[in-house]
């Protein structure tokens, strides 16, 4: 925008990296003299030496130098299905990303423990309802006041899913990839879907059987996305069972035994692969949702069931052997599962998401995510199918 002020984070940034003014000087091939003289805006730094501070720092230029307006409000479209906070209440804090030529705003409540450990990228304070057309009419939009410079917003990758990996794939790239943010969303997988269906994140994980094809999440992806082609991309396999206290005290083994008037549940929401499963073997086994003990106590997630079972405020809960494991759990296996990730095929090209693929197909991400337990890895990043638009 003509006549925006230029504004400037690198002694933030630099402080932040824990950097000695001296050391990064030598590093930007600058005195110390002039890099203190940039830092005070008080001169502008050649093209090159904007690349070398960058490099030095494990940033992008524009984290360092940006436009004012940068730092003013944008109005993002609300995914999250609660309403962010009004005027004058303490302000939400969110995650946004630009997706399909629009800001989104997801949610960072602690609903989730996941939230919790992600920096947020802006704070929302109101909110308006609009009217649009197609896939976007009457949605919320909030106005949000940016933590992080709008290009480096721009960088930002939504993944929305519950397989746990997601938030190691997010870790594991921040560290190796700090100029571009993979943030891990949590949300079942058939809500994922949704929301990906809806603009509302770059990518989307999923774990969910069709019994008819008894194929994983093709069926689906192909259902949700009729007019658009789309990439199905695994993450891993893994065994989905019975989370149980350690030593299996109420030799809890199949589904009937969960139905016991006194053994205490907890299931997963709606539309989660483990709740299909669940319900899959509940009629299976012609035993009614009513007589389950909890069947409608509900855990946001793999590792929010196991940590119920760990407390002791469940006998029992549906979810991964790696979940398990991490408490020191025990696990009764149910099922093998399929975990995949599905991408827009436009967006294959992007070097974000081409990044996040590389680290699934690699050696060290997979000996990382192997170490969790129950995870099998022999085919993640391969390509499982390729859904052109009809």
């Amino acid at each position: 925008m003509a006549g925006a002020k230029a504004q400037n984070a690198l002694k933030r940034v630099r402080h932040e990296r824990r950097v000695a003014q001296q050391e990064l000087a030598a590093r930007a091939g600058i005195s110390r003299q002039a890099l203190s003289e940039i830092e005070a805006g008080h001169s502008c730094p050649s093209t090159a030496v904007a690349l070398r501070l960058a490099k030095a720092l494990r940033c992008t230029v524009e984290d360092l130098f940006y436009l004012e307006e940068d730092s003013r409000t944008l109005a993002a479209s609300w995914v999250a299905p609660r309403t962010p906070a009004h005027a004058g209440a303490e302000p939400s804090r969110v995650a946004v990303g630009f997706v399909g030529g629009r800001w989104v705003a997801h949610s960072l409540a602690a609903e989730h423990p996941a939230p919790m450990c992600i920096a947020a990228d802006g704070l929302v304070r109101a909110a308006k309802r609009m009217r649009g057309a197609g896939e976007h009419r009457d949605h919320l939009v909030v106005s949000v006041s940016p933590l992080r410079h709008r290009a480096a917003l721009r960088e930002n990758i939504l993944a929305i899913g519950c397989d746990p990996a997601l938030g190691l794939l997010s870790a594991w790239l921040g560290e190796r990839r700090p100029e571009s943010r993979l943030i891990w969303l949590h949300a079942p997988s058939m809500a994922a879907l949704g929301i990906l269906a809806q603009g509302g994140a770059h990518v989307a994980g999923a774990h969910l059987l069709d019994e008819k094809s008894r194929d994983f999440n093709v069926p689906f992806v192909r259902s949700l996305f009729p007019h658009r082609s789309m990439v199905v991309i695994n993450v891993a396999r893994w065994e989905e069972g019975f989370v149980v206290r350690s030593g299996n005290p109420l030799r809890i083994r199949v589904v009937q035994d969960v139905a016991r008037p006194k053994v205490r549940f907890i299931n997963r929401e709606a539309g989660s692969g483990a709740r299909r499963l669940f319900d899959r073997l509940l009629a299976k086994a012609r035993t009614a949702p009513g007589e389950v003990n909890g069947y409608q106590r509900i855990a946001a997630g793999h590792l929010a069931v196991a940590q119920a079972v760990g407390m002791g405020l469940v006998d029992v809960g549906i979810a991964t052997r790696a979940s398990a494991l991490a408490l020191q759990l025990d696990f009764v296996p149910l099922a093998e599962e399929r975990s995949d990730l599905v991408v827009p095929q436009e967006l294959c090209a992007d070097s974000r998401v081409a990044r996040m693929i590389d680290a699934l197909e690699s050696r060290a991400f997979r000996r990382e995510l192997g170490s969790l337990g129950g995870y099998q890895l022999s085919e993640s990043g391969h390509l499982v199918e390729e859904l052109r638009a009809r």
